[in-house]
């Protein structure tokens, strides 16, 4: 009698029993991957935007300023997470005139908030590189991105009185961050 190759209903039961354990323990780490990603990507581009902004206005001796918007197109009083435009503002009213340059648009992500007390409006860097913000003598805050894992996942974006943008997971007294309720 000829024996016939194959595989019995006990080792496919058996291989597709240790492969839906293996897709179990890897799928929640694949999501935390791709929350950090998404959070990350979002920092990153706010970051390049702020770079380019600082560098335009000590290089062009002209203000810039960055503000939240969702069209692309003007300032809006919403979210940042809602998107944002850094544009060239030559007379420090924070709204795009027609005679000024938007140097980058940022757009929106689902999943990640972006929240600013201290630049809630706008944010302009002036030709010596500084940062000015909603008060007067505001030159220093952050830029805080949470999803919904919550604060011990929550990172900032820290602007110093130079202007330059850093990457943190505290706030500049040490406390770590909260993303709200």
């Amino acid at each position: 009698m000829m024996r016939q190759k194959g595989y019995t209903l006990i080792e496919l039961l058996t291989t597709l029993g240790v492969a839906t354990v293996l897709i179990s323990v890897a799928m929640p780490n694949m999501q935390s991957f791709r929350m950090n990603s998404r959070q990350t990507g979002k920092i990153n581009e706010l970051i390049s935007t702020m770079h380019l902004a600082r560098n335009t206005a000590v290089t062009t001796n002209t203000r810039v300023t960055l503000c939240a918007s969702s069209n692309g197109n003007t300032c809006e009083s919403v979210a940042w997470d809602k998107g944002w435009i850094a544009f060239v503002d030559r007379d420090s009213d924070q709204n795009v005139d027609d005679d000024e340059t938007i140097l980058r648009v940022g757009t929106a992500v689902d999943g990640v908030t972006i929240s600013s007390g201290q630049y809630a409006n706008y944010l302009m860097y002036r030709p010596n590189g500084r940062v000015m913000g909603n008060a007067v003598n505001q030159n220093k805050g952050q830029f805080t991105f949470c999803d919904n894992r919550g604060s011990e996942h929550a990172k900032a974006i820290m602007l110093d009185l130079s202007g330059r943008p850093r990457v943190v997971d505290t706030d500049s007294y040490g406390i770590s961050l909260s993303c709200g309720s």
